[in-house]
């Protein structure tokens, strides 16, 4: 059997393909509209009680939100998903959780647009974050962090809201941490969730081989990508190093190109959403 046959199957009975017979959750309210033929920019939001509200977005934006595992890639859409514009607002009912929300956005897909699809594993290039030097010595800054952030027991009061940042160092005081545009600031995040926020800026998928466990305060400060068109020659306005070099001198881990198998959502029917 041809291995890209092979992994199609091992993929399919892994995870089920997603059609008009998957179980169901549904939101309580969605509102799916064209947007208006000039209006600008777009926006995604979701407010604290898990409702998203998507402005002047393209189904491709948002339709890996229908996939049973996490994915960066879909292929197989329609012309119209990726160039027509639509504002949608999707509520779940009241204490519905991350898990069933991830359901409710398949029935939407299924319901709405009529969304048949499977994932695939196919080999891609992707990056392996890994610690730079050989005796494992860690960049300055980059430190074990010294917050608990562990989840509370049920039924714990909730912890006063803290005031608004003002500085980086307020950022390394919190859980949590701040991601902006030349700037990575956290007191406390593990690995995982560091190469989640590499990817975009990496080019590709990214996985942890670092080895490093707990949670991690750092500071992380580099020139955003260029926008496409724009010299390479061109120094940054303030010579701040590329996201690559800043990883490797300040925080001493590196990106090491390698080859994996990642899930790939495959679309085999979407239809344009019916409106209302």
């Amino acid at each position: 059997m041809p291995r890209a046959a092979a992994v199609f199957l091992v993929a399919l009975a892994i995870v089920p393909t997603i059609s008009a017979q998957t179980p169901r959750a549904e939101f309580d309210v969605v509102s799916i509209k064209r947007s208006a033929p000039a209006e600008p920019g777009s926006s995604m939001r979701t407010l604290p009680d898990g409702t998203s509200i998507m402005l002047n977005v393209r189904v491709q934006q948002f339709i890996t939100s229908a996939a049973p595992v996490p994915v960066r890639e879909v292929i197989g859409l329609p012309d119209w998903a990726t160039t027509e514009r639509y504002d949608v607002t999707a509520k779940p009912p009241d204490g519905s959780t991350p898990q069933q929300r991830s359901e409710m956005w398949r029935t939407l897909f299924v319901e709405r647009m009529k969304l048949q699809a499977h994932v695939e594993e196919r080999e891609r290039d992707t990056f392996a974050l890994v610690v730079a030097r050989s005796d494992g010595r860690l960049g300055p800054q980059l430190k074990p962090s010294t917050l608990d952030c562990s989840p509370k027991p049920p039924g714990t009061p909730p912890a006063p809201p803290p005031p608004p940042a003002a500085s980086d160092s307020d950022y390394l005081n919190r859980c949590g941490g701040r991601f902006a545009n030349g700037s990575i600031v956290s007191g406390s995040t593990t690995m995982d969730a560091l190469v989640l926020s590499f990817a975009g800026l990496a080019g590709r998928q990214v996985f942890d081989r670092t080895g490093l466990k707990g949670n991690y305060a750092l500071t992380l400060k580099f020139s955003p990508p260029r926008p496409r068109g724009s010299s390479t020659d061109a120094p940054a306005p303030d010579d701040t190093p590329d996201f690559f070099t800043a990883l490797q001198e300040q925080l001493g881990l590196k990106l090491q190109p390698e080859k994996s198998l990642v899930p790939v959502f495959v679309i085999d029917r979407l239809e344009r959403p019916t409106e209302n």
